[in-house]
């Protein structure tokens, strides 16, 4: 876990480590299948809670977004556009989407960019111990400002 207050530097980390900048200096090595989860939920507007995480899978793969959609607790609401959401409802579907690609995809990188900011504690506490089960095996690598989401993940913590 990476812990650090707002501005200085997590999620340019991810985005370093994630190939999606160019760093300054020095090398990072990586031959691992990433998934990624951004700070924004990134939902297409025009696509409804399922679609949204179909939109990152391949057809065969589709069973995967109901599977996740029910797993965050939204089964009730894959027709719902992203407007029609919470912002904590919209965290969950883009969660459901991370898992979903990850798996699909095999991915062994797990990276997230504060996944559960826009949680209330019981559901983000929810959501922390699907993450825990879902990533063993994997790297993960997750930043946040909370201390308590660092604590509950277990595992090294850096603080920058």
């Amino acid at each position: 876990m990476v812990l650090g207050a707002s501005g200085c530097g997590k999620t340019t980390l991810l985005r370093v480590i994630a190939g999606l900048e160019a760093i300054d200096g020095g090398e990072i090595m990586r031959d691992e299948r990433i998934a990624y989860m951004f700070q924004e939920t990134r939902l297409l507007p025009w696509k409804n809670a399922l679609d949204n995480i179909r939109a990152v899978l391949k057809k065969e793969d589709y069973a995967l977004a109901d599977k996740y959609l029910s797993a965050v607790g939204l089964a009730d609401e894959e027709k719902k556009f992203p407007h029609e959401l919470s912002g904590g409802m919209a965290q969950r579907v883009a969660f459901a989407r991370f898992l979903a690609f990850a798996e699909a995809t095999d991915a062994e990188l797990l990276l997230l960019d504060e996944p559960f900011s826009a949680l209330d504690k019981e559901t983000a506490s929810k959501m922390l111990e699907l993450l825990k089960a879902f990533s063993l095996g994997k790297t993960l690598l997750l930043v946040t400002h909370d201390e308590d989401t660092a604590q509950a993940l277990g595992g090294s913590v850096v603080k920058l």
